[in-house]
This record gives structure tokens, sequence and C-alpha cells, in this order.
């Protein structure tokens, strides 16, 4: 179970560190990803324009994992993830924003992403 929570660590540092399609290899061809309220999107390219439409908005970004509850067996065969998190947001327009979250995960046997629900308010972001 610790190689989820390695996945987790490396996909968030390739984020923050601009390296997104870096970060895209970790997720499924058919990865469904869930931004906040915005509509669900399926296959990795869809998920990594809706990643790069935030960080579209900021000068930079940087993600920390809290509160960590261990991963389990899905029924699916999969492995489900969920974790607090805070993501510290530098935007163009200069103000800075340090905004709670959580995220539920799936992982599947290869130690890729297949979903990614991740819940919290964005609104502040795109204002």
């Amino acid at each position: 179970m610790t190689s989820v929570r390695k996945l987790v660590e490396d996909y968030y540092e390739h984020i923050d560190s601009g390296r997104l399609a870096e970060a895209a290899q970790l997720m499924t061809d058919d990865v469904l990803l869930t931004f906040a309220n915005a509509e669900p999107v399926t296959g990795r390219d869809a998920a990594t324009a809706s990643i790069q439409y935030v960080l579209d908005q900021c000068t930079s970004i940087e993600h920390s994992v809290f509160h960590w509850i261990e991963p389990h067996p899905a029924v699916d065969g999969t492995t489900e993830v969920l974790f607090e998190i805070r993501i510290q947001y530098y935007l163009k327009s200069g103000k800075e924003l340090n905004i709670p979250g959580a995220v539920y995960a799936t992982v599947d046997s290869d130690n890729k992403f297949t979903e990614q629900r991740l819940y919290g308010d964005l609104t502040q972001v795109f204002a």
C-alpha cells in the first residue's frame, strides 16, 4: 500500500514542478476526473486539459497531503484512497490562496489513477 502513497506524492510533485505531462502518465488512458463542481471528464487528455485550465490561472501551485487514510482494496480490483489536501495557489493576479480539500481516488494494479474526485471550493481561483 505504500506504493499508492508514493504515487500520490509523485503525482503532486510533478504538478507542482510544472511537469504535467509526467503527472498525466500516472493516470490510465480512461481515467475519470472530477474537479470540484465541474462536470467529470473521461480520458487522460481531457483530465490533463482540466488540470491545465486550473494551472493557467497560476504562476505556481503547491499541494500538501494531510490526514491520509490507509488505502484498501475495492470490489473491482482497484485500490481506494482518501486524503485531505491543502493547495497553495499563487495566482497570476498576484493573489495567494490556501484552499483545503479532499480527494477520493482509485488506483489500478499498475499503480495508476483510474479515478480522482477532488472536492474543494475553487471559486476564488477563478474570481
